[in-house]
């Protein structure tokens, strides 16, 4: 039986992320979905260089396949997201992806699809209130006055959670991922997964 969607990742992180957002079926719109995700073994370049590979074996596997990686950490900072998205999809449709495929690059890091104004970020990451964290962040350097995120996301939740003596964990990504509100996440690499979603899951209509 054929799979909605193979999700390839670099790292534990974005799966436990991912493994928050996508049974949220009724959140994106869309239909319940049957999914799988897989770590690339090297991270954040493998996925740049071999996801076309990787991916090629489960071509009659999957209706469609998601590819996620960090802009930061790919070793291709010279060039912008949507460049590098780019270049992996065209390889990806080189393979028989073709228009069943999609590259959400993180700008710079996964982390910034974290921060949302939403309570439920405050709470997992120890803290009282979402204004108490942003002004904690703002204080340590890592969030520019008049920005709606952190210019160093991933620092920023690290040294949050430090603060608070809390251990990091992949399982915190999950639980922001699973509670926080769409609607207050306007970063264009999460609304392009957004869309994705809803053009290729959209629910059926009954007549």
């Amino acid at each position: 039986m054929i799979k909605d969607l193979i999700v390839l990742v670099p790292d534990k992180n974005t799966k436990f992320l991912l493994n928050g957002f996508l049974p949220r079926y009724h959140s994106f719109g869309i239909k319940q979905i049957s999914y799988d995700i897989f770590i690339h073994p090297e991270r954040d370049p493998g996925v740049y260089h071999r996801a076309a590979n990787f991916l090629l074996h489960f071509n009659g596997q999957y209706s469609y396949a998601l590819v996620f990686l960090d802009r930061e950490g790919s070793g291709q900072e010279n060039k912008n997201a949507d460049q590098i998205a780019l270049e992996i999809r065209s390889k990806l449709e080189q393979t028989g992806w073709q228009n069943r495929a999609g590259v959400i690059v993180f700008n710079p890091e996964l982390e910034i699809w974290a921060w949302v104004n939403s309570p439920h970020l405050a709470t997992n990451l120890g803290w009282e209130s979402y204004s108490s964290l942003v002004a904690f962040v703002q204080q340590q350097g890592f969030w520019e006055q008049g920005l709606t995120k952190p210019t160093r996301p991933k620092e920023a939740i690290e040294a949050a959670l430090r603060k608070k003596r809390i251990q990091r964990s992949s399982a915190i990504y999950q639980k922001i991922a699973a509670l926080v509100s769409f609607r207050n996440c306007q970063e264009n690499s999460f609304l392009k997964f957004k869309n994705m979603l809803m053009a290729w899951f959209a629910k059926d209509v009954k007549n």
